[in-house]
């Protein structure tokens, strides 16, 4: 049963280091940022939120920041705009390729990349100030593992800021197809299912990880971190059995206007986005 499950964990990293490692997403990731449409807008106040809370950590100048699957290194360049020395890890070594590229243009930024496994970082404990963990966790089969690796790096007091996405975000509780399907799998419960599912089972195994944000907490809190704050972003596209009832520009007011409002906790548990300020224990 453990060497399945560790087979099935391997199988899902490799996937998505080839998913990542392709042009075409290498670009995607390089481009989101800067565009106009409802993720880029939604991608953008997360990386905000997250600088913000950076800006406001009273970081030393000497402070060392670790940007957990950098990506195209376009929120490791943010954090280098900003005077702070940056270290960015990916997986994908076409990615971290193209992180050197962007951030080292003219040698303006003090940054430092390399390829690296989330679940076995690198680095000697207790190295970093700041480790920034934007997305990550979600393409992970289990974030046990990394959670602790980030926590054994962090210096004690160090902070993290974290996102995942959220299970039971406005989006997926408003779309009915999303709730019949939960329910037909609490009713099927491990009864023997027909090849059809079968084949969707194979289909999605691979798929993204939403978390229940109570059970995500008590990882957090086993691996050794304390929330300092909580806030969530992007309150959908929302959807009619998966597709958008509302074009983009609506779409994009629609999630401006609750966002206004995350401060309240019940608005704040239905964004899909949720980031998270963390503090290792161990410091003041």
């Amino acid at each position: 049963m453990f060497s399945r499950e560790k087979s099935e964990k391997l199988k899902k990293k490799e996937y998505f280091h080839k998913l990542f490692s392709n042009r075409t997403n290498i670009d995607y990731w390089e481009s989101v940022y800067n565009r106009q449409d409802f993720l880029g807008v939604c991608y953008r106040r997360r990386m905000y939120q997250a600088l913000s809370w950076l800006g406001n950590s009273n970081l030393s100048e000497n402070s060392k920041i670790l940007d957990v699957g950098c990506g195209a290194g376009m929120i490791a360049k943010e954090v280098a705009n900003r005077g702070y020395e940056i270290w960015g890890m990916d997986y994908s070594h076409n990615m971290v390729k193209k992180a050197k590229t962007i951030c080292n243009v003219n040698m303006k930024f003090d940054t430092n990349f390399l390829q690296g496994d989330i679940e076995s970082l690198p680095f000697k404990d207790s190295v970093f100030d700041m480790v920034l963990c934007l997305g990550v966790i979600t393409y992970l089969k289990s974030e046990q593992k990394a959670l602790q690796e980030m926590s054994r790096i962090l210096k004690p007091g160090g902070t993290m800021i974290l996102s995942i996405l959220n299970k039971f975000s406005l989006a997926k509780c408003l779309d009915i197809s999303v709730l019949v399907k939960r329910r037909l799998q609490r009713i099927a419960g491990n009864r023997i299912v027909s090849w059809q599912k079968r084949a969707e089972i194979e289909e999605n195994r691979f798929a993204v990880k939403s978390y229940f944000i109570p059970s995500l907490r008590n990882a957090l809190k086993t691996a050794g971190f304390t929330e300092l704050a909580c806030m969530t972003v992007q309150y959908g596209p929302l959807t009619f059995f998966g597709r958008k009832i509302f074009p983009e520009g609506i779409n994009i007011n629609i999630t401006t206007f609750l966002e206004k409002f995350s401060n309240i906790p019940v608005v704040r548990s239905l964004g899909n986005m949720c980031l998270f300020r963390l503090r290792k224990v161990g410091g003041k």
